[in-house]
């Protein structure tokens, strides 16, 4: 193989004639994936047939070339028997990875001998997960695309699983992998490969206060990832494979890329000489550039200068808002069936939610350690107070980990760990795998949050054999799939059945960019009034910061799978409502309506027309369903 000093300049192809020009023009390796089960199949005209991949392999070894397959949706249940097919398939023809987001295929892949890449969808951010994930079989991760170039380095030092980095190409402002927004308006998950991009729309920005901040800007759009200047840093940090972004690019496009990189990764390795600003290789990347470009996290987070605010570089997608449905009257259904008990988790945001859900004889409730600026708890001595209070008053009281841990979150989550110790709390709910492992090391009960974007059973067996004692499915689950899903899961599901729907968790905060004018001095104006998107149809989208200044977008409307409960009380253990955000006086309204529901489940009964009514009274902004689908059975049934 023709790898220089152990450093892969790995490129994309979704067509035969970019396969054979990224050869020619220097690629180490290939990405690429087939007509099935891969993250690219909006265009009918890309990726490759089974014959062609088999021919693909045959042609990148014959050329010293690596070549591996993009496996990297998340799949549902009736889709995995041909997953083990197709990953059979591969093993024979000789791939020399695939890369994988879903969890269900780990031990899929270590059956069949198949070498694994976790896909940069699985948000690999962190020591512990990179430690659990090498544990697991996984022999390379491509970081997330989140992480500085201090993170990468810590990551390196700590673990010896290979690191992949992004180094040219599209950025999405999200979290990698916790980008749900798509999923929630469309029904169209990013993380199968579908993404409507509502991030590349115009939005205004506006204040309840102080009114419009800025209108019709481009106020998500990142400009392009380019790190070519900065090949050196990203060697000395440990990365050794350096990937290229584009399947979905031509010939002409990705030879251009191919060839810039090459020549300025030979000339460092083999003389020394770092790549400039200056050289020519340089100007043509940036003469042939799409958007313009960013070093995007790689320095610290990110700024309004990596923004393309205008638009005026924005590549034409064909999407735009619709008018979102929301619940009405008539949405409600009756229902007769056999009881079922269906338990209730609650999540509180303040001491005094926390009383509200006790009043109303909540036995399980979950404490966030995420602390927002605009809400909720104001401290660690706050959070540590309601769980000691939690358990006194005998509630089985949970800490929520936050939905992101970084390296560079390393301390506040240690104290958060410290605060379970210390308040004989014994029980988390996390969102990343180096938590589960975190907990397991400690001897503390961890839950698999929805942050594992778990689809399917196979990869509830994974978090459960990670330490996990009970799971939370996908926000972007459907119903027929969940009913799929829970006939075959080995653990107790818990879903989340009400409370405001965050689509996207970013490190760039729009409020911090735009209404303090820099977000490196930012004033935290979030403390003091409540921001949100709107978009050309005027629908609001609530905007959050915590106190790491991080950014949460949230679905215009809430959550409510209310008239859902029913078909749901056979198939999982318990529904959870999200009132962290609510005060008091509404969160324990709300508990009654959905308390008042799950009793008359027990008996078999629903008498809850009143009910339904009163919660759209209660939400007048909207109610939604969110990513749900109506189940194919019958809710009786």
């Amino acid at each position: 193989m023709r790898a220089r000093c152990g450093i892969e300049l790995l490129a994309p192809a979704g067509k035969w004639t970019v396969l054979k020009e990224i050869i020619k023009a220097g690629a180490d390796a290939v990405y690429l994936g087939g007509k099935r089960f891969n993250m690219r199949l909006l265009r009918p005209d890309f990726n490759f047939t089974d014959l062609e991949l088999r021919d693909a392999v045959a042609l990148c070894h014959d050329n010293g070339v690596r070549l591996y397959v993009t496996v990297n949706n998340l799949y549902h249940e009736e889709e995995l028997p041909a997953i083990d097919d197709y990953l059979c398939f591969l093993k024979a023809i000789g791939v020399d990875a695939v890369i994988i987001q879903d969890l269900a295929l780990i031990e899929a892949c270590r059956k069949q001998g198949l070498a694994m890449h976790a896909s940069v969808q699985m948000g690999v951010n962190n020591v512990e997960t990179a430690r659990l994930l090498e544990q697991s079989g996984v022999s390379r991760a491509v970081l997330s695309k989140n992480l500085a170039l201090h993170e990468i380095r810590e990551i390196r030092d700590k673990s010896s699983l290979g690191l992949e980095y992004f180094i040219h190409g599209d950025l999405c402002v999200a979290h990698t992998g916790q980008c749900l927004m798509s999923g929630l308006l469309f029904g169209k998950s990013g993380n199968r490969g579908q993404c409507r991009k509502p991030c590349r729309w115009s939005y205004d920005l506006e204040a309840a206060n102080s009114g419009n901040i800025a209108a019709d800007k481009y106020l998500l759009a990142f400009k392009d990832l380019c790190l070519y200047p900065f090949i050196p840093d990203l060697i000395e940090a440990g990365v050794t494979s350096f990937k290229i972004e584009g399947r979905m690019r031509e010939a002409e496009y990705l030879g251009l890329l191919v060839s810039c990189y090459r020549k300025a990764i030979d000339r460092y390795l083999e003389d020394s000489q770092p790549p400039a600003t200056g050289d020519l290789e340089w100007q043509r990347l940036y003469e042939n550039r799409i958007r313009d470009f960013t070093c995007g996290s790689l320095y610290g987070r990110p700024t309004i200068d990596d923004i393309g605010l205008s638009g005026e570089r924005e590549p034409a997608f064909p999407t735009a808002p619709t008018r979102l449905p929301r619940l009405q009257k008539e949405d409600y259904r009756d229902w007769r069936g056999e009881g079922h008990q269906l338990d209730l988790t609650v999540k509180v945001g303040s001491r005094e939610g926390l009383r509200a859900a006790l009043d109303q004889g909540v036995k399980t409730v979950v404490i966030p350690g995420t602390i927002y600026r605009s809400r909720g708890f104001s401290s660690l001595q706050d959070i540590a107070a309601a769980l000691r209070e939690a358990k006194k008053a005998g509630a089985r009281t949970i800490l929520e980990l936050p939905r992101i841990v970084t390296v560079g979150d390393r301390s506040k989550v240690q104290e958060l760990w410290d605060l379970v110790a210390a308040s004989g709390v014994n029980e988390v709910a996390v969102h990343d795998p180096g938590s589960l492992l975190v907990a397991s090391r400690l001897g503390i009960k961890a839950g698999a949050g929805y942050g594992f974007n778990l689809v399917n059973s196979r990869a509830v067996e994974q978090v459960k054999a990670w330490g996990a004692v009970w799971a939370s499915p996908s926000l972007e689950i459907s119903g027929e799939n969940l009913q799929d899903m829970a006939k075959e899961t080995p653990l107790p599901l818990e879903v989340v059945v009400a409370g405001p729907l965050c689509g996207i968790v970013s490190d760039y905060c729009p409020v911090g960019s735009m209404a303090a004018g820099d977000a490196e001095s930012c004033s935290s104006p979030c403390q003091w009034d409540t921001y949100r998107l709107v978009d050309n149809l005027g629908q609001k989208y609530p905007l959050e910061c915590d106190e790491q200044c991080r950014c949460y977008i949230y679905h215009p409307f809430e959550l409510s799978l209310f008239t859902e409960l029913p078909w749901l009380a056979p198939r999982i253990s318990s529904v959870r409502i999200e009132g962290d955000g609510y005060p008091p006086e509404l969160l324990g309204q709300v508990i009654h309506i959905y308390q008042s529901a799950l009793e008359d489940i027990s008996r078999g009964e629903w008498n809850q027309q009143s009910n339904f009514y009163r919660l759209l009274d209660l939400f007048p902004h909207g109610l939604t369903k969110g990513a749900w689908e109506e189940p194919g059975a019958d809710p009786g049934k």
